[in-house]
Protein backbone atom coordinates (compact mmCIF):
# COMPACT_ATOMS: atom_id res chain seq x y z
CA UNK A 1 0.00 0.00 0.00
CA UNK A 2 1.34 3.87 -0.86
CA UNK A 3 2.13 5.77 2.51
CA UNK A 4 -0.24 8.37 2.94
CA UNK A 5 -0.90 11.05 5.36
CA UNK A 6 -2.65 9.55 8.36
CA UNK A 7 -6.40 10.08 8.73
CA UNK A 8 -8.80 9.00 11.12
CA UNK A 9 -11.38 6.44 9.73
CA UNK A 10 -14.48 8.28 8.25
CA UNK A 11 -13.21 11.28 9.43
CA UNK A 12 -14.01 14.31 7.32
CA UNK A 13 -10.04 14.37 6.05
CA UNK A 14 -10.19 11.00 4.68
CA UNK A 15 -13.16 11.86 2.93
CA UNK A 16 -12.42 15.24 1.60
CA UNK A 17 -9.19 13.60 0.57
CA UNK A 18 -11.81 11.21 -1.92
CA UNK A 19 -13.60 14.12 -3.32
CA UNK A 20 -9.96 15.67 -3.75
CA UNK A 21 -8.47 12.10 -5.63
CA UNK A 22 -11.56 12.61 -7.48
CA UNK A 23 -11.20 16.68 -8.75
CA UNK A 24 -8.08 15.82 -9.68
CA UNK A 25 -8.44 12.14 -11.37
CA UNK A 26 -8.70 13.78 -14.64
CA UNK A 27 -5.62 16.07 -14.65
CA UNK A 28 -7.44 19.51 -13.64
CA UNK A 29 -9.64 21.05 -11.30
CA UNK A 30 -12.44 22.91 -12.77
CA UNK A 31 -14.34 25.89 -11.88
CA UNK A 32 -17.42 24.26 -11.86
CA UNK A 33 -16.28 21.19 -9.84
CA UNK A 34 -15.29 23.70 -6.94
CA UNK A 35 -19.28 25.97 -7.58
CA UNK A 36 -20.97 22.46 -7.01
CA UNK A 37 -19.15 21.49 -4.06
CA UNK A 38 -20.41 24.70 -2.69
CA UNK A 39 -24.03 24.22 -3.95
CA UNK A 40 -24.45 20.65 -2.82
CA UNK A 41 -23.19 22.08 0.95
CA UNK A 42 -19.94 19.68 0.89
CA UNK A 43 -18.20 21.99 3.18
CA UNK A 44 -20.64 22.56 5.84
CA UNK A 45 -21.81 18.79 5.78
CA UNK A 46 -17.85 17.92 6.77
CA UNK A 47 -17.37 21.08 9.08
CA UNK A 48 -14.72 22.69 6.96
CA UNK A 49 -14.50 25.95 4.75
CA UNK A 50 -13.20 26.39 1.28
CA UNK A 51 -9.55 27.21 2.98
CA UNK A 52 -9.91 23.80 4.97
CA UNK A 53 -10.57 22.13 2.14
CA UNK A 54 -7.82 23.74 0.39
CA UNK A 55 -5.71 22.23 2.85
CA UNK A 56 -6.92 18.94 2.51
CA UNK A 57 -6.34 19.31 -1.33
CA UNK A 58 -2.63 20.30 -0.98
CA UNK A 59 -1.98 17.61 1.61
CA UNK A 60 -3.62 14.87 -1.22
CA UNK A 61 -1.33 16.52 -3.71
CA UNK A 62 1.66 16.41 -1.70
CA UNK A 63 1.04 12.41 -0.89
CA UNK A 64 0.70 12.43 -4.50
CA UNK A 65 3.82 13.69 -5.47
CA UNK A 66 5.89 11.95 -2.85
CA UNK A 67 4.29 8.36 -4.25
CA UNK A 68 5.08 9.58 -7.71
CA UNK A 69 8.88 10.05 -6.44
CA UNK A 70 10.81 10.40 -9.56
CA UNK A 71 8.73 8.51 -12.01
CA UNK A 72 8.06 10.42 -15.37
CA UNK A 73 4.38 9.14 -14.96
CA UNK A 74 2.16 9.69 -12.26
CA UNK A 75 -0.92 7.27 -12.56
CA UNK A 76 -3.83 9.56 -11.25
CA UNK A 77 -6.08 6.40 -11.35
CA UNK A 78 -3.74 3.64 -10.74
CA UNK A 79 -5.93 0.69 -8.64
CA UNK A 80 -3.59 0.74 -5.87
CA UNK A 81 -3.29 4.18 -4.72
CA UNK A 82 -7.19 4.65 -5.63
CA UNK A 83 -7.44 1.63 -3.21
CA UNK A 84 -5.32 3.44 -0.35
CA UNK A 85 -7.17 6.57 -0.69
CA UNK A 86 -10.72 5.08 -0.49
CA UNK A 87 -9.37 2.48 2.52
CA UNK A 88 -10.11 4.86 5.87
CA UNK A 89 -13.71 5.22 4.24
CA UNK A 90 -15.31 2.26 5.97
CA UNK A 91 -18.87 3.73 7.23
CA UNK A 92 -21.46 2.18 4.54
CA UNK A 93 -23.43 5.29 4.45
CA UNK A 94 -20.58 7.51 4.24
CA UNK A 95 -19.41 5.34 1.28
CA UNK A 96 -23.02 5.94 -0.25
CA UNK A 97 -23.64 9.73 0.60
CA UNK A 98 -19.29 10.53 -1.05
CA UNK A 99 -20.57 8.40 -4.21
CA UNK A 100 -23.96 10.64 -4.49
CA UNK A 101 -21.46 13.28 -4.41
CA UNK A 102 -18.93 12.25 -6.84
CA UNK A 103 -21.57 11.36 -9.44
CA UNK A 104 -23.03 15.11 -9.11
CA UNK A 105 -19.84 16.34 -9.24
CA UNK A 106 -18.35 14.72 -12.14
CA UNK A 107 -21.51 15.75 -14.10
CA UNK A 108 -20.68 19.49 -13.04
CA UNK A 109 -19.10 20.40 -15.90
CA UNK A 110 -21.14 18.63 -18.24
CA UNK A 111 -18.87 15.49 -19.12
CA UNK A 112 -18.08 12.47 -17.62
CA UNK A 113 -14.40 11.99 -18.43
CA UNK A 114 -12.97 8.57 -18.84
CA UNK A 115 -10.42 9.25 -16.09
CA UNK A 116 -13.54 10.19 -13.79
CA UNK A 117 -15.18 7.12 -15.02
CA UNK A 118 -12.42 5.01 -14.38
CA UNK A 119 -11.91 6.25 -10.91
CA UNK A 120 -16.05 6.21 -10.13
CA UNK A 121 -16.01 2.52 -11.45
CA UNK A 122 -13.51 1.39 -9.12
CA UNK A 123 -15.36 3.16 -6.38
CA UNK A 124 -18.25 1.38 -6.74
CA UNK A 125 -16.50 -2.13 -6.99
CA UNK A 126 -14.40 -1.28 -4.18
CA UNK A 127 -17.37 -0.30 -1.99
CA UNK A 128 -19.44 -2.41 -3.12
CA UNK A 129 -22.19 -0.06 -4.26
CA UNK A 130 -24.49 -0.86 -7.05
CA UNK A 131 -25.25 2.87 -9.03
CA UNK A 132 -28.73 2.32 -9.29
CA UNK A 133 -29.22 1.55 -5.48
CA UNK A 134 -27.66 5.21 -5.35
CA UNK A 135 -31.36 6.67 -6.20
CA UNK A 136 -32.82 4.78 -3.00
CA UNK A 137 -32.92 6.13 0.53
CA UNK A 138 -30.24 4.81 3.12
Amino acid sequence: MPEITPYADNSAEAMLRVISLFIIGDGEVKDEEMDMLEKLGVFERFGVDRDDFARIFDGYCDDLIAHAGTARFVGLADPDWVDTILAPVTDRIARRNLARILLLLARSDGFFSDAELVIYRQILDRWEIDIDSLAEPD
